[in-house]
């Protein structure tokens, strides 16, 4: 059984600490959620019935010991992906503290290769020969298409739907029920705004919205 720390308190790291207590409590998922790692005071000991068991600082220092604790990294936000990506980098976090969590009811095609860190919510689909890099989340419902690659730190929001044979890059947020047509290439740090449809290539540090999504700065 994995003993998970959540790095954040806030947002996606609560939509995590439910998706794997659901997990937990209607598969029998093997894993125990240990508490929060954050620096908010204002946040108080506990959220939703889970501890908050350090400052990130700390975190490091107190577990590095415990063979069976597993770290996420959950403190990402959209309009400063760099500033927390670099934290992150920062906290020199080795990778084996590090897991997936897949949750029973999404679906990981056979030939999908992930790497580590990542977060996959209920009713995802990941397609055949499709590529993770490491530290990205899947929220419920997207749709991640054969071939297509995904770097690293990247966030999609709920029923994205990502087509086939797409490179996105890095530190990219793209937005609720936004989708991406096929063999498309994004770049890093963008922001894609919900309900946009990109059709053409992405550069990198844009934010595009609508449908056809245009860029807006």
């Amino acid at each position: 059984m994995e003993k998970i720390i959540i790095i954040g308190g806030k947002g996606a790291a609560v939509v995590l600490a439910d998706q794997i207590a659901h997990a937990i409590a209607n598969y029998n998922a093997k894993y125990e959620i240990l508490g929060y790692a954050i620096d908010d005071l204002s946040l108080g000991d506990n959220i939703n019935g889970y501890p908050i068991l350090c400052k990130i600082s700390e975190l490091h220092d107190r577990y590095q010991k415990c063979d069976d604790v597993k770290y996420f990294f959950a403190l990402y936000k959209p309009n400063c992906m760099q500033e927390r990506i670099e934290l992150f980098k920062s906290l020199s976090l080795p990778i084996n503290m590090f897991t997936n969590f897949i949750h029973p009811l999404a679906f990981i095609a056979p030939s999908a290769k992930l790497g580590i860190g990542n977060v996959i919510c209920s009713n995802v689909t990941v397609n055949s020969n499709a590529v993770l890099g490491n530290f990205n989340t899947l929220n419920g419902n997207v749709l991640f298409g054969h071939d297509t690659q995904l770097g690293n730190y990247n966030i999609l929001a709920g029923n994205a739907t990502i087509s086939s044979e797409i490179k996105i890059g890095d530190g990219n947020f793209i937005g609720l029920n936004s989708t991406i047509r096929d063999r498309v290439q994004i770049g890093d740090f963008n922001i894609i705004g919900m309900a946009s449809t990109v059709l053409h290539d992405i550069e990198s540090n844009k934010t595009v919205v609508g449908s056809p999504a245009k860029t807006i700065r």
